[in-house]
């Protein structure tokens, strides 16, 4: 029959090869977890670039259609006053001539 302090001894040979397996599974886990936030973080950024990059096409293609639009509204405007000092020619040469005959 084994002694006090063999019983003893063979207590704390127990409690220290549970602490060392219970040490290497924390190891184990902390690099689990490690990996696995490398591999979410990795994933975030790529998720991440890839969103920035359809945001950015999409604000570049909204910035397109509406400078277009604006181009064809000045076009539209530029060719209403256009038409309208047409229609004020005749009488804006009128007055010249009449100024010039006038004035000699």
């Amino acid at each position: 029959m084994p002694t006090v302090i063999e019983r003893i001894a063979a207590a704390e040979a127990d409690a220290e090869a549970l602490r060392r397996d219970a040490q290497e599974k924390a190891r184990e886990l902390i690099a689990s977890a490690e990996d696995e936030a490398a591999v979410s973080l990795r994933n975030f950024r790529e998720e991440s670039k890839a969103g920035l990059a359809l945001a950015s096409a999409m604000a570049e293609k909204e910035a397109e259609l509406l400078s277009e639009r604006l181009m064809a509204e000045a076009g539209e405007e530029s060719e209403r006053i256009m038409a309208e000092a047409r229609k004020k020619l005749p009488e804006a040469a009128g007055l010249i001539v009449d100024h010039i005959l006038n004035k000699y």
